[in-house]
């Protein structure tokens, strides 16, 4: 049988990119011999090393681990979503980290005291150079991948991130009810949620900042948080601006979906995001969304499905989203219909697609070698 392996480290399930891993290993199971070589798993009797440590020393034992393992065979298809590792597909879900750090650091020579951002260029070189085919989940991230490698653009598929139809969809049940259920303030003029792993990131101080426009324009408006992160960094504003009773830290849930359907906006002013799969969940479930260019899931909203900033941090920005918070009408079921097309079904065909390539070019190579 034909085997496909999956390599990424983390496993915790929480990122984006594990949930995707294992929503496709999941879904190619009845097909081929499915193997997710996450760190800390067992394969062929060992445990596979990158779970425990300092990161630089995760990352790189992990991917030199994999790199000796025996899996390169004309039967398998080894599918990356990890910098390092030798692959015949990598998903580039993380941009180009060059790039990424420029956008965290600018002009700053911080990044430099930290090893981990020397190995990771060395790292995602050997997976773009390695790879027969990369798959970028937005034009955004095709477009850093380009720039930075050029000479891999031949090797570029856009793939977007689908979503589950059976989970994210319009909710039969009316917000108020949602919110009782959920035990979420009854009172709010106006519910905001951020959605995502990494706060700071996401942009968490500019949502406050939102909140606290609005109260100051009469709107009492909650800021309902849920995900993994640190928000320490935000502690001293939350108190500065005294809306400790309006900023709502759920932690890590199982039933987002509702909480997407219980809320006014998804508000995710992030710094850079290859593809918010928050953004396409919330949009499926008819919940509008702020956001910034520097989302590749912007390449999919339309007009009426919310807002794109083009920057969070001109003086004016906060304002303008606290005004079109409270200005704006929507329609859940146009704002749903419109990311139709993008359903995990739909990804999954795209992805099997690269994946029978890659197993007909081996078997082509492999049949030429025999003659």
């Amino acid at each position: 049988m034909k085997q496909l392996l999956y390599i990424i480290r983390r496993n915790s399930g929480q990122g984006g990119a594990e949930r995707v891993a294992e929503r496709l290993a999941a879904s190619f199971s009845d097909q081929f011999e499915v193997y997710r070589l996450w760190a800390g798993n067992q394969f062929n009797g060992q445990k596979i090393p990158g779970f425990s440590g300092i990161l630089w020393w995760r990352h790189w034992r992990y991917a030199h681990y994999i790199n000796r393992l025996a899996i390169y065979k004309q039967n398998s298809v080894v599918y990356s979503l990890e910098k390092g590792p030798t692959c015949d597909i990598y998903r580039a879900g993380d941009g180009v980290h060059r790039i990424n750090m420029l956008g965290k650091y600018g002009s700053s020579k911080a990044w430099m005291v930290n090893p981990v951002h020397w190995l990771m260029p060395k790292l995602e070189r050997n997976s773009f150079e390695s790879a027969r085919y990369i798959i970028a989940n937005s034009e955004l991230v095709r477009s850093q991948v380009v720039s930075a490698y050029p000479h891999v653009e031949h090797k570029m598929v856009a793939i977007y991130n689908g979503f589950d139809e059976q989970t994210f969809k319009l909710s039969q049940i009316d917000k108020l009810t949602l919110r009782k259920q959920l035990e979420l303030p009854l009172d709010a003029d106006k519910i905001l949620l951020l959605s995502g792993s990494g706060f700071e990131r996401k942009g968490l101080h500019h949502a406050i900042g939102i909140v606290k426009n609005l109260h100051e324009r009469g709107c009492k408006a909650y800021l309902v948080v849920v995900g993994k992160g640190d928000s320490s960094y935000v502690k001293k504003l939350i108190n500065q601006t005294g809306l400790i009773e309006f900023i709502l830290f759920k932690g890590l849930i199982n039933n987002v979906a509702q909480y997407y359907q219980a809320s006014d906006m998804l508000v995710l002013l992030t710094r850079h995001d290859p593809f918010a799969n928050a953004c396409l969940e919330a949009w499926a479930c008819g919940c509008p969304v702020i956001t910034t260019r520097d989302n590749g899931a912007s390449e999919v909203m339309k007009p009426f499905s919310g807002l794109l900033v083009d920057d969070i941090l001109h003086k004016k920005a906060i304002g303008q989203c606290a005004e079109y918070i409270m200005q704006q009408a929507f329609e859940a079921p146009k704002i749903a219909a419109s990311v139709e097309f993008l359903t995990a079904d739909k990804e999954k065909a795209a992805h099997l697609e690269i994946v029978n390539k890659v197993f007909t070019e081996k078997s082509a190579e492999g049949h030429k070698a025999r003659f």
